[in-house]
């Protein structure tokens, strides 16, 4: 009989965390600038006619849309949906060995994220212009090239939308209705299809008008949510946060102290998550706004970025820790959801303020090393790392830190015997 045994390079469980954080860190300031340069010469390829009619300046910034709407559609929200909505379904279709399924589900997700985005794009751009593909992917003149711009920077943060709309679907909701009512992938492609229309209608509510001014005659129809950008990305960070927590080491908390039965929990969750988005935007702003820890940058960019760090560090102590400490370690839940809190806020601090004062510097920041790759700045930068550590995780299970090996029963018997 076999039998799956897990060998970890370190016996620790923050040693096997730690040491996976750094590779990914190193990962993703090696990865983002091959990612970057491939994908620049990829729409410098298919877009090279528009990008000469448009100034330099123009031109430098479609392109860098354009690569940031290729990680964000092809690796970020591709992940959401395979992973949160689809658990992973076909993962191990081929082999069950590592790094063979991580490579096979990465490259599924990288065609599962351009079959979405054409197929969702392409349907808005049959009359709005600035989604149309022929304008997006190979303007002729210099307003093309405008209209292209703003079509990928609306479209690119339907990742947004996508992030606080099928997230909580899982973490606050687990997939209610789906769930329990149909097996796999009935219940992932039922909770897809509910997401995707729920994002579809908070992206075209709150995404587009942040970033087409349209009008009718002189006046205009649109407003910008919360009045900025920057202000209305502090109020999903913050969202994202609470909404993370109960599934990412909370253990449920803090929506079961209300209620332990769907969908009452996952609108318990939902509204503890809302009220938060509107209460900690505003008190880290009156905190951190006199520190001025980016001089000259508005602070509701702040706020996000140490917000985004926040869950940043939540997901890698889910993910690449383990939800250290463990039940066996700490058995009182209260106190041990408390201790995980404690290290998700004081390490998301400390990582925030270490990533404002140094962004400038990282290729994943804003520094192309002088050649020439489009950077994705406070914010956006924040993803590389992000992605690198639920990829590691989620699709490679940890690899090369921990490994599955297959023995036969008569082999740990004989091991724990030999012990």
């Amino acid at each position: 009989m076999q039998v799956d045994k897990t060998k970890r390079i370190f016996n620790s469980q923050l040693g096997t965390g730690f040491a996976a954080l750094i590779f990914c860190a190193i990962l993703s300031l090696l990865i983002w600038p091959i990612w970057s340069m491939v994908m620049k010469t990829v729409f410098i390829g298919i877009a090279g006619e528009g990008l000469n009619a448009a100034g330099p300046k123009l031109a430098a910034q479609l392109l860098g849309a354009m690569v940031e709407g290729s990680c964000f559609w092809m690796i970020v929200i591709s992940w959401i949906v395979l992973t949160l909505g689809n658990g992973l379904y076909g993962k191990y279709k081929f082999t069950e060995r590592q790094p063979w399924a991580g490579l096979w589900y990465t490259i599924f997700g990288w065609f599962f994220g351009m079959v979405a985005f054409f197929v969702l794009i392409n349907f808005l751009g049959i009359w709005w212009k600035p989604f149309n593909l022929a304008i997006m992917f190979t303007p002729k003149t210099a307003e093309d090239v405008q209209l292209a711009f703003e079509g990928w920077e609306a479209a690119n943060f339907y990742v947004l939308a996508c992030i606080i709309v099928q997230a909580p679907l899982a973490t606050l909701f687990h997939k209610w209705p789906f769930a329990g009512n149909a097996k796999a992938p009935t219940d992932g492609f039922g909770t897809m299809a509910l997401g995707t229309l729920v994002t579809w209608i908070v992206w075209m509510a709150l995404i587009v008008p942040s970033f087409f001014k349209l009008s009718i005659g002189e006046h205009l129809v649109v407003l910008q949510p919360f009045g900025s950008w920057p202000a209305f990305v502090a109020f999903c960070q913050a969202f994202i946060i609470f909404f993370i927590i109960p599934a990412e080491g909370g253990e449920l908390y803090p929506m079961k102290l209300f209620a332990k039965k769907q969908p009452l929990m996952g609108i318990i969750g939902l509204i503890i998550a809302l009220a938060a988005a509107f209460i900690v935007p505003p008190v880290l702003k009156s905190i951190v706004g006199p520190l001025n820890l980016v001089p000259g940058m508005p602070p509701d960019v702040v706020v996000a970025s140490l917000e985004l760090s926040v869950v940043v560090m939540i997901f890698a102590w889910h993910h690449l820790f383990d939800d250290f400490p463990s039940a066996q370690l700490v058995s009182n839940t209260a106190a041990r959801v408390l201790l995980r809190a404690a290290i998700w806020f004081g390490g998301g601090a400390i990582y925030g303020v270490l990533w404002l004062k140094t962004f400038m510097k990282l290729p994943v920041g804003s520094n192309n090393m002088g050649m020439g790759f489009p950077t994705m700045g406070i914010l956006a930068g924040q993803f590389v790392l992000l992605a690198t550590v639920l990829f590691l995780n989620c699709y490679f299970d940890k690899w090369p830190f921990v490994r599955k090996q297959s023995v036969t029963s008569q082999q740990v018997v004989a091991k724990e015997v030999a012990r």
